[in-house]
């Protein structure tokens, strides 16, 4: 009689380990996925972070430069002898830093001393799946 019930239960530990192995498999595919995730938020802070230091950048050279054109011509032409070289400089070095990138500073039309800083970028993606495009925008006051 003994005999019989080994027999009968023989095949039972081969569909426990099957099912401790499909559990394993669902699990290591949830930390596949979540270290994907992290990785796509990790380049995006860097890019918030990349462009938070350019418009920075930017508000270090108007406070040094301390005078603003009254809208009548780009943001530094006054302070740069009519060229806006600074200016320009800036948006190319966004431009470089960047997937698409473009870098704006506007004077605020109801504050002469508030200017508004944005940049735009598009993420970069590693498949040819719709790109996410973003923006950061700043505000500062320049007397």
């Amino acid at each position: 009689m003994t005999n019989h019930s080994l027999k009968r239960q023989g095949g039972f530990m081969l569909i426990e380990v099957l099912a401790a192995i499909l559990i394993f498999s669902f699990g290591m595919l949830g930390l596949v996925g979540l270290q994907a995730a992290t990785i796509n938020n990790s380049i995006s802070a860097e890019d918030r972070s990349q462009a938070a230091l350019l418009a920075d950048n930017l508000v270090a050279t108007l406070w040094s430069k301390s005078k603003l054109a009254n809208g009548s011509c780009d943001l530094l032409c006054a302070a740069d002898g009519g060229n806006a070289k600074d200016y320009t400089n800036w948006q190319a070095k966004v431009k470089a830093a960047f997937h698409g990138g473009s870098g704006v500073a506007k004077l605020d039309p109801s504050n002469a001393s508030l200017v508004v800083i944005t940049i735009s970028w598009t993420a970069a993606t590693k498949n040819n799946t719709a790109a996410a495009s973003h923006t950061y925008t700043t505000e500062v006051v320049v007397q």
